[in-house]
């Protein structure tokens, strides 16, 4: 049954109050919580990213000077890419769509040894020296696009050395 409305009294209007903005304060409150604690962990995961973008970067910088240094020929391990001491070996030729120098490689990162990069990220080592290894991530975060651009310069360097019959471009 519908009776007429009764109004409510003082008390009950300031206990509806109280309850509404204990309610909007306790939501103002988590969600400026969660918004801290996403903060938090998206900048702990930009930081692993760059470093694994550093590494990514350092590999691919040291698997492209390897194959300058060598008439062409990518290494085919870990073995062979860290013990040439690759981070100062040959610069692979200008103007192409690789890199040109440790520098432009790296993108403003901070080179990272090969050894200590091999720890960081994956390698698939193709089984004989004119296989094109690829980079991966290990399942690290790393920054959008950052393992294909890398990838992408040791395929371009092939297709190039391909082009040009196998020899050195200068």
């Amino acid at each position: 049954m519908n009776g007429p409305a009764v109004p409510m009294t003082q008390q009950q209007i300031a206990r509806n109050r109280r309850i509404i903005v204990l309610v909007a304060v306790v939501f103002v409150a988590s969600s400026v919580g969660i918004l801290l604690w996403a903060m938090n962990v998206v900048g702990s995961q930009r930081d692993r990213a760059r470093g694994t973008d550093a590494a990514l970067r350092s590999v691919a910088w040291a698997v492209l000077s390897y194959a300058a240094a060598n008439d062409g020929a990518f290494p085919t391990s870990d073995l062979a890419l860290a013990g040439t001491g690759a981070d100062a070996g040959a610069a692979p030729p200008a103007g192409k769509p690789w890199p040109s120098s440790r520098e432009s490689a790296m993108a403003g990162l901070p080179p990272v040894p090969v050894d200590e990069a091999l720890r960081t990220v994956g390698v698939t080592w193709g089984v004989s020296p004119d296989v094109v290894p690829n980079l991966n991530s290990k399942g690290n975060p790393v920054s959008f696009g950052t393992v294909d651009a890398v990838n992408g310069w040791l395929a371009e360097y092939a297709r190039d050395r391909m082009r040009d019959g196998g020899k050195e471009s200068k």
